[in-house]
């Protein structure tokens, strides 16, 4: 597979002709300091090994479930509880075919969002830049709504290449349950954010 890697700021980020991606994005806000120290600690350690070998993608795991065990615990604003900046994102997430991206499975929770980003063709738009639109996109539209000012999204991101139906289907039950876990629901039908 013809891969492009890039990093921004801390985590690395890969690209793979014809990927599917899991991405997490996070509020600015969403993370307390010693947990923010936490991660960077594990990221440090992530940078320092080769990224296609399989003590990296078990590092990759630990990295997403700290940053996960934090953000279920609701921290920060949370300002995604609300059903109209919800909706937002919800609706840039749906915008995206224009792209050529589509979004089959997501889930919005009060400090972050997961989704399933997949190419309609060969990716012809860098992964960052699906990312930058989506993520300027929802914070003009929240803050308009009054929501939130400042920054609203942390600048980083986490992405995870998919790379076989194994994993696909993992992510999809990750992104249905976290609501659940998360204890905001019952069933994942029950959550209005969550496809």
């Amino acid at each position: 597979m013809q891969t492009t890697r890039f990093t921004r700021r801390h985590l690395p980020h890969w690209e793979v002709a014809n990927g599917r991606y899991f991405v997490t994005v996070r509020c600015a806000d969403s993370l307390p300091a010693e947990a923010v120290e936490r991660l960077a600690e594990q990221q440090r350690a992530l940078s320092a090994i080769k990224a296609c070998s399989p003590e990296f993608a078990r590092l990759q795991r630990v990295v997403f479930r700290t940053m996960e065990l934090y953000l279920d615990a609701g921290a920060g604003a949370c300002p995604l509880q609300h059903p109209a900046a919800a909706d937002a994102v919800v609706g840039e997430l749906e915008a995206l075919t224009e792209m050529g991206v589509s979004v089959p499975h997501f889930t919005i929770m009060p400090n972050h969002w997961h989704a399933l980003l997949v190419s309609q063709e060969p990716w012809n738009v860098p992964l960052n830049a699906v990312m930058r639109r989506l993520k300027g996109r929802t914070a003009k539209r929240i803050r308009r709504a009054g929501e939130v000012a400042g920054r609203f999204w942390q600048r980083e991101w986490f992405d995870r290449w998919v790379r076989n139906e194994e994993e696909w289907m993992r992510c999809v039950e990750y992104i249905r349950q976290n609501p659940v876990r998360a204890g905001i629901v019952r069933s994942w039908h029950d959550h209005r954010w969550t496809r």
